[in-house]
């Protein structure tokens, strides 16, 4: 195992030319404000298509939330590694096995002009998926500097353990001054456990599940340390370790609680049911 590791980086390191494009970017929205999206259940509450025109950050299964069509929606973050080949391997502890890819349609037809106009960030461990047709991706990797929270783009970008990272580490190499991050509800107390996209309503960590979230909040902050965050959750909901503000008090919305077919459309629920039956999901999803 060790051997096929190092061949493995090395053979990624033999493609950083492909991420040096990225410098595109640096700086490209100097002093602005974003928003960044995760996937979690509080969107279910609120009705996000109300929101101001900020530039905004988006991940995993966001584009297939319709109500997105209707903002500023300017970058997507494909997050995890290999996940856009026809097979994947299952890292459950009890599956462990290579299946059939059951999401990867959800993720090519986001790619494919699903929401045209945004650029596309993927892991560089996707580039061969598309047989060398890039259409408008560009790819980012750690290049084994995995612990330094590197935000650069075009070079080892570390800030890859999560998908909220991910767009901060974007953001950060874009040059927006402050963002304001919605659906990341592990970064709040209690923890709102749940998808946006789920069939099921979300719902709250018991007390004892509490310490595993707050590793994850304070490695989310080291990532941002470097721009103002603030973390919106639904009214009620705190947060120990960030700026926080509820999406009552700071937009002005109440809760509208809909069900995922309200803004989804039927084709990627029932993937995302085949999905779930064979427990196939997004390692880096983070809520």
């Amino acid at each position: 195992m060790q051997l096929i590791k190092y061949i493995l980086n090395f053979f990624w390191k033999l493609h950083k030319p492909f991420v040096k494009k990225n410098k595109a970017f640096k700086n490209k929205h100097l002093g602005e404000t974003c928003f960044i999206f995760g996937n979690g259940g509080s969107l279910k509450y609120y009705d996000i298509d109300e929101l101001p025109d900020n530039p905004s950050i988006v991940c995993s299964y966001s584009l297939i939330d319709n109500r997105l069509k209707k903002m500023n929606v300017k970058y997507f973050a494909l997050t995890d590694s290999y996940l856009l080949y026809p097979f994947l391997f299952n890292t459950y502890p009890h599956i462990r096995k290579f299946q059939i890819n059951n999401i990867k349609q959800i993720f090519w037809d986001s790619i494919r002009g699903y929401n045209k106009g945004i650029t596309i960030f993927t892991s560089l461990t996707n580039i061969y998926a598309s047989f060398f047709k890039r259409l408008n991706i560009n790819f980012f990797h750690h290049f084994e500097n995995k612990n330094s929270n590197s935000c650069d783009l075009s070079g080892d970008f570390s800030t890859c353990h999560g998908a909220v990272d991910i767009m901060l580490g974007m953001a950060q190499y874009m040059g927006f001054s402050k963002a304001i991050i919605m659906g990341c509800d592990y970064l709040g107390t209690p923890t709102m456990l749940g998808h946006f996209y789920s069939d099921d309503e979300p719902h709250y960590a018991s007390e004892h599940h509490e310490e595993g979230y707050s590793n994850f909040r304070q490695r989310v902050k080291a990532v941002g340390k470097d721009i103002e965050t603030l973390v919106i959750l639904p009214e009620g909901v705190t947060s120990p370790d960030f700026n926080y503000d509820s999406y009552e008090n700071y937009f002005g919305l109440e809760k509208n609680y809909r069900n995922n077919f309200d803004f989804i459309d039927q084709k990627y629920i029932e993937l995302l049911r085949e999905a779930a039956e064979s427990n196939q999901t997004i390692m880096r999803e983070d809520v």
